[in-house]
């Protein structure tokens, strides 16, 4: 589908949401990264035109609302209930199917995370694609590069918040019927997160912060590299998460290192 065509609400769709949403709601504002209002135009039902897809807070609840045109007309093909008290992420990504994007949505329900909800049209409409709880603070969304290139599907990494800048990061793909860790974009995705802790660390010097730095090298590849964050957070009084879990970790690669 090559990059996915999303762009955010032009003034020419107000008139739309408007007539379609209820005299008494109001339309959701994300907070990250502008204040911008939670709608999006995109293609979510394969047919090479575009919907609209919005959330709005109606007598205190969350629903979220994808409209298409036929014609001249807009009209509903979707209105589900939502949930926490706003929206961190609203996106369109052919995360289940290469051909058709899919409709991702973050309901914030704490100050630093929100519950993943993903939309994906089908013959009998919309449907919820994840029927567990997923939580994140953050998420990034693009097709990642594996052993073989990329493949037309969009990766999710989810990175939910530890303490301070640090993040427990996980990247998924959607794989028979749910999310599944996708281990062989790791090379690709993880040296981001050791240029983020690098950056991290030039302001913080923290056992917290070489522990993320050294998982992140060991998910890269960078065993050696590694193996040096490692040895720099036990040299802190409490090393995190354990001292034990960092000696564990170093002779794994430090034979690591011995097999390349």
């Amino acid at each position: 589908m090559g990059e996915t065509n999303m762009k955010r609400i032009g003034t020419q769709h107000w008139s739309v949401i408007k007539s379609l949403i209820p005299p008494t709601a109001e339309l959701v504002v994300m907070p990250k990264p502008h204040d911008q209002p939670a709608v999006i135009v995109a293609d979510l039902d394969g047919d090479n035109h575009q919907e609209i897809a919005c959330v709005y807070r109606n007598q205190g609840e969350m629903y979220v609302m994808v409209a298409k045109q036929d014609e001249n007309r807009w009209h509903p093909i979707g209105n589900f209930k939502g949930q926490g008290y706003t929206v961190s992420e609203l996106l369109a990504a052919p995360i289940v199917d290469a051909q058709m994007n899919s409709l991702l949505i973050g309901w914030q329900i704490g100050g630093v995370w929100s519950n993943i909800d993903i939309l994906q049209w089908s013959a009998n409409g919309f449907m919820h694609m994840l029927h567990q709880e997923t939580r994140a603070s953050r998420v990034e969304v693009e097709d990642m590069p594996g052993v073989n290139g990329m493949d037309g599907n969009a990766e999710l990494a989810l990175w939910l918040h530890d303490r301070g800048k640090a993040f427990q990061v996980e990247v998924y793909r959607w794989d028979a019927g749910s999310l599944v860790i996708a281990a062989d974009v790791y090379p690709y995705y993880f040296q981001k997160m050791v240029a983020y802790y690098e950056s991290v660390l030039e302001e913080s010097d923290s056992a917290r912060y070489w522990y993320y730095l050294g998982d992140a090298q060991r998910k890269a590849g960078m065993h050696a590299q590694a193996f040096q964050s490692i040895e720099q957070a036990l040299q802190f009084p409490n090393p995190y998460p354990s001292r034990e879990t960092l000696l564990r970790w170093k002779k794994e690669l430090d034979a690591a290192k011995r097999k390349s």
